[in-house]
This record gives structure tokens, C-alpha cells and sequence, in this order.
């Protein structure tokens, strides 16, 4: 992905003050308000857990649709749709490192009869391997590409009593995304108005939360969200109804936000961070394509490399 970097390209551009009702241009840093409301909500209250018992069956299943082993080696989870099973339900299953089936996660409520309709998929594991997160999903045909929601219901299953419990409050549409260290996940809801960006711990359920910026623009979709390196900033995207996409970088320690980015869908696409924790975008120009890095704490955009042939 990443072209030759050449020094003769580096360019500096200072961020500037943003206004909600002014377009940037893409290869201009524009800095936001630093006023954003705040919230501190500590008060929410897991949903009761959900027993799942063993599988007792014992025969061969098909090839799953996401398989993902434990960061331990303990264990795996491969997800089935409802065609694949003898059920006709989707389901979970939880293997140990033997290959012997020891959880199974039924679907939970009845299957829609109208298309698209949800699935159950395994979103990630523990970083100790002691639980497994799993969740509900749409898999629509065609739509926007540009960030679709991550999906609902996100709840865990613990290897040990096969309990599971809800993680996020909400019933509709929401993206989501967890720490690099595992501690917190940060999320956005579909049915906020104006739009929340909510950063929970996990072991605790305390939150921060803090009002979108420019929430008062009617955003079709407020997600795409990305943990840095550090765990200590995130980024994320909003689009509005009219195609207008905005980067927006969060500090956690201070909850201010500001513009990194505003443009079209499809004219530039954001690439999450870099391992140096930058921001990377690739901009499309006419049937060409560059990679622009953004490194906040600097106020510095960095083209990388000579432009190339998009696809």
C-alpha cells in the first residue's frame, strides 16, 4: 500500500479553525471546536446473563464462515450460518485445543423471514482468552461501502461457565471497537440524536461520552472508529446525508475533538493509524491515488510517494 517515501514531497500544512458549515478541501487539516460537551455516565447495569449449556452433539460440522482461534491456543469459534446447520439456526461453536466441541452459542429470538437479515459472528476474543465476544450482523447486498454500521447486541460468552451477558446498552445499529490493551471499547449508536461517541471501561462500566462534533448536522452515520496505537486517542467518521465525510480525531485524556478530514465518499479513503500512531488516508485524484499521512501532535501532512494508477 505504502509508496517510496520521498523528502522532496513532504509538505506542512498548519490546522486551521473549522466551521460546520464550510467544505474542506482534502488536503486540508482543519482544527474544531474545542468546546464539546462532555457527559459522565457511570450508572449502566449489564443485561442478566444468558446460560449456555454444551453441545452434546458430537458429528462433524461444515466449513464455518469466521473461524478464530484464541490468542492462547486454548480454544477456537467458528460461526455457521442458519443453511449450514441441521438447526437451520445460526450458531457458535466453541472448540478446545482437542478439537472437542464445549460451547455452543444458539441463535437467540426468531429468524427474520425478509432479507437482509441478521446473523450471529464472532467479533474478537479476550486478551487472556477467558472470553469470547460475539454479536449480530447484517449482510447487506450492495449499500454504501463507506462505514456501514460494525452491527448490534454485542454480548460475551465466558469459557468457563458458558454464561453470557450483554456489553452495550441499545437496540439498534451500532459501531464499535475495543482497546489495543483490551480495558475499554469505544462506540457510537444509531439511535442518538445528535450523535454520542461513548468510550466505556469494561471492567467497570463507567463511561466518558462526549456530543459528536457539530452534532447538530443530521449524520446518516457517525462510526469507522479507530483506537491509536497508544490507546490513548481514537479516530472516527461521521457522514452526513448529502455524501459529506468527516475524520475526526478524539483525545481521550482531554475529550476534545477536531477535523482532519472532510470530503466526498469515494474521494478519499481512510486507512485507520499507522504504527508511528499517524493517520493515513489514500486520495484519489482523476485515475490516480496518493497516501497522506497526518500526524496530529505535529500538525504535519506528509504525502507519501509519487501518485499511482488507481485500479
Amino acid at each position: 500500500m505504502h509508496n517510496i517515501l520521498f523528502a522532496s514531497l513532504l509538505l506542512i500544512i498548519t490546522l486551521t479553525s473549522c466551521s460546520p458549515s464550510t467544505a474542506l478541501t482534502p488536503t486540508v487539516i482543519r482544527s474544531a471546536s474545542p468546546t464539546a460537551r462532555i457527559l459522565v455516565n457511570t450508572s449502566h447495569t449489564p443485561a442478566p446473563a444468558l446460560t449456555i449449556g454444551p453441545s452434546t452433539t458430537e458429528s462433524p460440522s461444515p466449513t464455518a464462515f469466521n473461524s478464530l482461534n484464541s490468542p492462547s491456543g486454548e480454544f477456537s469459534a467458528n460461526a455457521y450460518f442458519e443453511y449450514q446447520l441441521p438447526s437451520g439456526m445460526p450458531a457458535i461453536e466453541i472448540l478446545d485445543k482437542e478439537g472437542k466441541l464445549i460451547w455452543q452459542i444458539p441463535f437467540q429470538g426468531e429468524m427474520p423471514t425478509s432479507d437482509p437479515h441478521k446473523s450471529l459472528d464472532i467479533f474478537q476474543w479476550s486478551k487472556d482468552s477467558s472470553q469470547l465476544y460475539f454479536y449480530y450482523v447484517l449482510f447487506p447486498d450492495g449499500g454504501d461501502r463507506a462505514f456501514w454500521w460494525t452491527g448490534f447486541d454485542l454480548q460475551t460468552i465466558d469459557m468457563k461457565t458458558g454464561k453470557s451477558q450483554h456489553v452495550l446498552p441499545g437496540e439498534g445499529f451500532m459501531s464499535f471497537t475495543i482497546s489495543p490493551d483490551g480495558t475499554q471499547i469505544a462506540y457510537t449508536r444509531s439511535q442518538d440524536n445528535p450523535s454520542i461517541i461513548y468510550i466505556r471501561n469494561l471492567s467497570t462500566g463507567s463511561e466518558k461520552t462526549a456530543y459528536v462534533i457539530f452534532g447538530s448536522k443530521n449524520y446518516a452515520r457517525v462510526g469507522d472508529i479507530h483506537w491509536s496505537p497508544s490507546g490513548k486517542e481514537l479516530a472516527f467518521q461521521t457522514e452526513s446525508d448529502d455524501y459529506i465525510v468527516q475524520t475526526i480525531y478524539l483525545n481521550l485524556v482531554t475529550m476534545r475533538q477536531k477535523v482532519i478530514q472532510e470530503y466526498k465518499v469515494f474521494d478519499i479513503d481512510f486507512q485507520g493509524w499507522t504504527s508511528e500512531g499517524k493517520l493515513e488516508f489514500r486520495e484519489y485524484r482523476n485515475s490516480f491515488s496518493e497516501i497522506v499521512q497526518v500526524d496530529v501532535s505535529k500538525n504535519e501532512m506528509v504525502i507519501i510517494g509519487t501518485p499511482t494508477r488507481s485500479p
